[in-house]
C-alpha cells in the first residue's frame, strides 16, 4: 500500500476574502447582522388588474392599470406634462389563450398559494397592436393579477 504524499487540510483560521483596500470600519458595517442599512425590494411583483371572466372563470378582457414611465415618484413638471396624457387604463381584448397551468403552493403556511396561470395574446381595440401577457386569477380570493416581465410584443 503507498501512503499518499498530500495531506488533508485542517480545520485552521479563515482567510477574509475581502480586499484590504477597503476600510475596517465599511466591512464591519457591511457584513454585520445588525445593519439597518441594507434595503431590499422584491422584483416583479404582480400588479392588480380587472378583468372580465366568462362563465369558467376564463379571461375575456383584461383591462390594465395606467402606464408609468419610472418606479420613482412623479415630479411636479413630469405631472403637469402627463396631465395633458390620457392616463386612462388600457382595456384588451383577448384573442387567444396560449398556455394555462396551475399553481398550488405552500398549503402548510399561514397564507397559501393557489394561482390559475394564463399566457395570453391580447389586442388594443384603438391600435390593433397585439401583446403577450402572463395573468393569473388567485383562487383564494377571486382577484386577478398581471404577472410583469411575462409580457412579450408580438409581432
Amino acid at each position: 500500500m503507498v501512503a499518499h504524499p498530500r495531506k488533508t487540510p485542517s480545520p485552521g483560521a479563515l482567510r477574509s476574502i475581502i480586499p484590504k483596500a477597503i476600510a475596517p470600519k465599511a466591512v464591519a458595517e457591511a457584513v454585520s447582522p445588525g445593519t439597518q442599512n441594507l434595503q431590499f425590494r422584491s422584483l416583479n411583483l404582480p400588479v392588480p388588474i380587472q378583468v372580465v371572466e366568462d362563465g369558467a372563470e376564463r379571461p375575456v378582457s383584461v383591462t390594465l392599470p395606467p402606464a408609468r414611465s419610472s418606479t420613482r415618484p412623479p415630479t411636479r413638471s413630469s405631472r403637469l406634462a402627463q396631465e395633458g396624457r390620457s392616463l386612462a387604463a388600457a382595456s384588451l381584448v383577448l384573442t387567444s389563450i396560449n398556455d394555462l397551468w396551475q399553481v398550488d403552493d405552500e398549503w402548510w403556511r399561514e397564507r397559501p398559494i393557489s394561482r390559475r396561470y394564463y399566457q395570453v395574446t391580447t389586442q388594443d381595440p384603438a391600435t390593433q397592436n397585439e401583446r403577450r401577457l402572463t395573468i393569473f386569477r388567485d383562487q383564494l380570493n377571486g382577484s386577478w393579477y398581471w404577472q410583469k416581465g411575462g409580457a412579450k410584443a408580438v409581432s
